[in-house]
């Protein structure tokens, strides 16, 4: 095992630097989190979806470090949205800007009910609880027979394999509400999905662009959407244990390489090896945490805290530019293919929730 009190303590360290990093996303972004600093251009606007899955990790966070600002600033996030939301329950794509063409988006709504969700659960606020209902009916809606929506999607008829991380939060606002209308259209998503999966464990269309290679980060969100919906439906057979291929293939990578993984893999599961995708990397490590939570598999806990150790090794904790400190990059190195140049909030979203996971677990282990 590589972690020891030391470690903790130095997870601990990484923690508080990023958080306090999203904390001035949140000053800069104008209600929401400011999708990204760039050394160039500086903060950009907000992105709405990226600010609602951002909200359950500082409530998270402020339940693990007993730090009432950090529940204020989820706070903060969720009246920021609810004044987004569409009379029709979606919320628009992309980030915000005073020049934005406000459009309906399947995926950014998604990430949102993740934070309506997370604040219906820790207040007693109702409108978080019709805020969500109404974003997942209006999900349930519009989705076809086949399992696919021809409206609000990123690329015009594209439905990714990374929707998966759709049906999740349709899930838990199913939880929420008891409409097994709002289940029922997210189990057509993940069957539809899942029929894409090779036997080598690839889900074919798992990537932003159709015939390039997929990011890290977007393998990681197909994992982790069927992994989560496996829990929500108690139905591992039919969608964890079929990622477990996929898993295992970049756990032993993890293990190998001292925690980088590539970049993106291509259909054939040929590396694009040149960078790491940062936030892919904190994902996949979250992924193997939530497996393992299953059954103790202290291999997957080794390769998560490797991967969790080499972006630790990559972020600037120390003085130097103050939109960089506590940041993520999206690429290292930062002129990578993915998010060339930028740290994105999402990053530091990931890598904050892997630090509390991994520490949580090391935790329980070195318990007497």
């Amino acid at each position: 095992m590589p972690a020891s009190p030391p470690s903790l303590q130095r997870y601990s360290a990484h923690l508080r630097v990023t958080l306090d990093w999203l904390v001035r996303s949140i000053r800069h972004g104008k209600g929401g989190s400011s999708a990204y600093y760039s050394p160039l251009r500086g903060w950009s606007a907000p992105y709405p979806e990226t600010s609602g899955y951002i909200i359950p990790t500082l409530l998270d966070a402020a339940s693990a470090l007993d730090d009432a600002s950090l529940r204020a600033s989820a706070l903060q996030l969720g009246e920021w949205l609810l004044e987004l939301q569409d009379e029709a329950g979606w919320w628009p794509g992309g980030l915000l800007t005073s020049r934005s063409s406000r459009q309906p988006s399947v995926f950014n709504t998604a990430q949102i009910l993740d934070g309506m969700v997370a604040l219906a659960h820790n207040t007693e606020d109702e409108r978080w609880r019709a805020a969500a209902t109404h974003g997942a009916l209006w999900l349930t809606q519009t989705l076809g027979d086949d399992g696919c929506w021809q409206i609000g999607n990123y690329r015009e008829g594209v439905n990714p394999s990374y929707y998966s991380q759709v049906a999740w939060p349709m899930l838990q606002a199913w939880t929420l509400t008891g409409d097994d209308e709002i289940r029922d259209g997210a189990s057509r998503v993940l069957a539809r999905i899942m029929g894409r999966r090779a036997p080598s464990g690839l889900i074919e269309g798992w990537g932003f662009d159709e015939g390039r290679p997929a990011f890290t980060h977007t393998i990681a969100y197909t994992l982790r959407g069927f992994i989560e919906s496996a829990q929500v439906l108690d139905a591992w057979d039919a969608y964890g244990e079929p990622c477990m291929a996929a898993l295992e293939k970049l756990a032993r990578k993890a293990e190998l390489a001292n925690g980088r993984l590539p970049g993106a893999y291509r259909d054939n599961w040929s590396a694009v090896s040149w960078y790491s995708c940062l936030t892919g990397n904190a994902q996949i490590a979250l992924c193997l945490l939530r497996v393992e939570e299953r059954k103790s598999d202290l291999r997957l806990v080794n390769s998560a805290a490797k991967l969790t150790d080499y972006v630790c090794s990559r972020q600037q904790t120390g003085f130097g530019l103050a939109g960089t400190r506590g940041a993520v990059a999206g690429s290292s190195p930062p002129w990578g293919r993915y998010m060339f140049m930028r740290y994105p909030n999402w990053a530091a979203k990931y890598h904050a929730d892997a630090l509390m996971m991994l520490s949580a677990r090391l935790k329980r282990e070195i318990a007497p």
